[in-house]
């Protein structure tokens, strides 16, 4: 007869806590909040803003010279607006890489401080059961040889809809069980309620009054012992923190696409994430996973109702996390970012698809935010993070309208099919009439303050790391910021037309609802499929070439579109090549958990593996 599979070991007892709804409509104040020693960043935030209008006004002044003979017509006026509109953000974003070059600020501790008894929260939906547990062996492993000083669980939170998934996840949390004992539990939810927002508040309310804060995981989660632990010790030390958000490193990549995404991340979007902490201050935001807060602050302050009316506007939010940070702020208690806190990590799609995919849920809960901009009580920067979301996808919009407009303005203008280039010189663009000083500011405008922040992040990492060992020297990280510039160029249009697919299905009323992706290898026809509307975007723009209306200049945006299925399969690949030139630390040098990360997942060999440190015990 064979033996029975074990089964976990049950929750341990409740311990029961009130997650209290908000009101939106009303304003609200927790009397447990303690004041905020820190002043404001008002420096910080009077260049990042300052810097972003100055550079808009000036672009304004340059178009409006342009139209300005003959006076301004509708559709001049339209040209203007949208180029005010979409290169708004573009200067923002080098403001924000410009404040990251500052050397951070020190913030106030309270040397009092005690442990403080943490639930680690890991909620899963369908994920793969063995990358779970790779996962968590990883991280509590390198927690107990930390020697952290704040008493630990792990609580595994799964809402997984598949009955094989369920039962590989309690076979998988029996073995957790087996080697770290009573230190980690599984929860399975009969329904998934509201979705991940749900799936916590079920916790808070059944068991989170057993924890005095809480670390939330994604299931691609993976941190150092260390990192977790300055988590810990940041919310201890501050009594007007609620909540600690790290800055999530992306690892394990395998593929171009991953390979890019992951040396972007390292590369620019630190120092981004720099620069968004500085001007934030203590009103920063929370990106749903690798951050700590307090339980009770987190009940009182951050309980999510349902919206009026029907998804995708209505109902259940679906990008809570941005909402229960200024829920929290709201309430008095501080938010933080924390970029210098190394050590902090999760996974990325490794296919365009499964990017794309994951961005049609964000697009709809940023869009959902629209509807909260007023809300009773919110902070004016809680108000600008629900904004920015919400434009990170709109702005393809504005580009998108912003190029058809030129073009039927080209068209009018010179009353016949619009010709950039002339036989005479074939390869020298000829603008509309405007002054030659005009042209050059325009160019080096907008296409400068693209690239602004690649060049401003590259250059503080060359700083920060003058030999550049950890990124393969400087002949290879010179080589990997070319061939990243070079493809997000190339994958720009292709993205541009997916957002904007994906803020007018939403505008729409389609509800993408929250369900696990697979974005493994897909046969030949569904790239095709997937990418039907820039092959149609493209055969219109081909045909409007064909026909004299549509100048080349715009030629490199119909390519990248009709090759667009192409792009995403060779993307997809694993691409060793690309090893050698998009190398980042997280490879290059990884710290004890990522090798034995790697080891774990096969992509270590075993004699490469270093000794690992010894263990010792977390406290009770």
């Amino acid at each position: 007869m064979t033996a029975p599979f074990p089964s976990p070991a049950p929750m341990p007892e409740e311990s029961h806590l009130e997650m209290l709804r908000q009101d939106f409509g009303k304003s609200y104040r927790d009397a447990n909040a303690k004041s905020i020693p820190s002043k404001a960043p008002v420096l910080e935030r009077f260049f990042l803003f300052g810097f972003a209008i100055v550079a808009t006004a000036g672009l304004a002044l340059i178009f409006g010279d342009w139209f300005r003979s003959g006076g301004f017509s509708a559709l001049e006026g339209g040209i203007v607006a949208l180029a005010i509109f979409t290169f708004f953000w573009i200067a923002l974003s080098v403001a924000m890489a410009l404040l990251g070059c500052l050397p951070q600020r020190t913030s106030h501790r309270d040397r009092n401080w005690r442990p403080l008894n943490t639930a680690l929260l890991l909620p899963v939906y369908g994920e793969s059961a063995e990358g779970i547990e790779r996962n968590i062996t990883v991280m509590l492993d390198d927690l107990r040889r930390s020697g952290c000083p704040h008493p630990v669980t792990m609580y595994v939170l799964s809402d997984t809809r598949d009955a094989a998934k369920v039962t590989h996840e309690s076979r998988m949390v029996a073995r957790l069980q087996r080697k770290f004992g009573d230190m980690v539990h599984y929860r399975h939810r009969e329904e998934n309620i509201r979705y991940k927002a749900g799936n916590i508040e079920e916790w808070v309310t059944r068991w989170g009054a057993r924890h005095e804060a809480m670390l939330v995981l994604d299931a691609d989660s993976v941190m150092t012992g260390k990192a977790m632990r300055r988590l810990m010790d940041a919310l201890a030390a501050e009594p007007s923190l609620g909540l600690v958000q790290s800055v999530p490193r992306l690892f394990g990549a395998r593929s171009l696409f991953g390979r890019l995404q992951q040396f972007a991340n390292t590369i620019y979007g630190t120092t981004l994430a720099r620069g968004l902490a500085k001007w934030a201050g203590d009103e920063a935001n929370y990106w749903g996973h690798n951050a700590i807060m307090r339980v009770r602050a987190f009940a009182a302050c951050a309980g999510l109702p349902e919206l009026p009316g029907r998804a995708p506007f209505g109902g259940t939010v679906m990008s809570h996390d941005f909402v229960e940070a200024a829920l929290m702020r709201r309430a008095g208690w501080g938010i933080r970012f924390l970029p210098e806190i190394k050590g902090s990590y999760e996974e990325t799609p490794d296919t365009l698809t499964g990017h794309i995919l994951r961005d049609r849920r964000w697009c709809q809960g940023n869009l959902q935010h629209m509807r909260l901009l007023g809300s009773a009580g919110f902070k004016t920067v809680s108000r600008v993070h629900l904004f920015q979301g919400a434009m990170a996808y709109c702005a393809s919009l504005g580009w998108f309208a912003l190029l058809v407009l030129w073009v039927i303005q080209g068209i009018l203008e010179a009353g016949k099919p619009v010709e950039y280039f002339s036989a005479d010189n074939p390869l020298y663009v000829s603008w509309p009439e405007m002054h030659q000083t005009a042209k050059i500011v325009i160019l080096c405008l907008v296409y400068g303050m693209l690239v602004a922040p690649k060049v401003i992040g590259a250059v503080r990492y060359w700083v920060s790391d003058p030999g550049l060992e950890n990124v393969g020297g400087g002949g290879r990280f010179v080589l990997s910021w070319l061939f990243e510039v070079l493809f997000s160029v190339v994958l720009a249009p292709l993205m541009m037309i997916q957002h904007i697919g994906a803020v007018l299905r939403t505008l729409a009323g389609v509800n993408t609802g929250w369900k696990p992706h697979a974005s493994g290898a897909m046969p030949a026809r569904e790239y095709v499929r997937f990418h039907a509307v820039e092959l149609a975007v493209a055969v219109v723009m081909f045909g409007l070439f064909a026909t004299g209306y549509l100048s080349a200049w715009l030629l490199p945006v119909a390519i990248s579109l009709i090759v667009a299925p192409l792009l995403n399969w060779f993307t997809a690949q694993e691409w060793r090549w690309g090893m050698a030139i998009l190398q980042t630390p997280q490879e290059v040098a990884p710290p004890p958990v990522l090798r034995q990360w790697a080891f774990e997942n096969g992509t270590l060999e075993a004699e490469t593996r270093e000794p690992e440190p010894p263990v010792m015990p977390l406290p009770a």
